[in-house]
């Protein structure tokens, strides 16, 4: 059976961009600036969109982790991942929160994700996958 573990938010980075997009959004409303007030919806959209759907699935029968984050989706085979570190890098990935976990994966591959239950999420995955080297 899938494990779904939603990833963990980082208000203070998140909050005040909202915060930001609804007020230019209002004051454009306000002075019947129509066009510059639409342009604001799509923005808070998709802002919605990523704090709404960004998780990692951990499904045993395909031997797989999905990471979905609003409309973008990877699929990491877990007997390819070869270690999960934690890390604060703050490059864009499909991470809500700047408390990383790195998954190495294949010759080359990498993710950084941000489970909010990281024990439960490595143990997810150790379950499948012991040779995962992690800290």
């Amino acid at each position: 059976m899938k494990k779904v573990f939603p990833s963990a938010i980082s208000w203070w980075l998140f909050g005040p961009i909202i915060a930001l997009l609804i007020g230019i959004g209002i004051y454009a409303a306000m002075e019947q600036r129509l066009l510059d007030a639409l342009v604001v919806v799509p923005a808070l959209g998709l802002f919605y969109w990523l704090l709404r759907y960004t998780y990692y699935e951990v499904q045993p029968e395909q031997q797989v982790l999905r990471v979905v984050s609003g409309p973008f989706v990877w699929r990491v085979p877990v007997q390819d991942i070869t270690s999960v570190l934690p890390t604060h890098n703050p490059l864009s990935s499909p991470a809500l929160s700047l408390s990383r976990l790195k998954i190495h994966y294949g010759k080359y591959g990498s993710v950084m994700i941000s489970p909010a239950d990281r024990a439960g999420f490595l143990a997810a995955l150790l379950q499948l996958n012991p040779a995962i080297r992690h800290d």
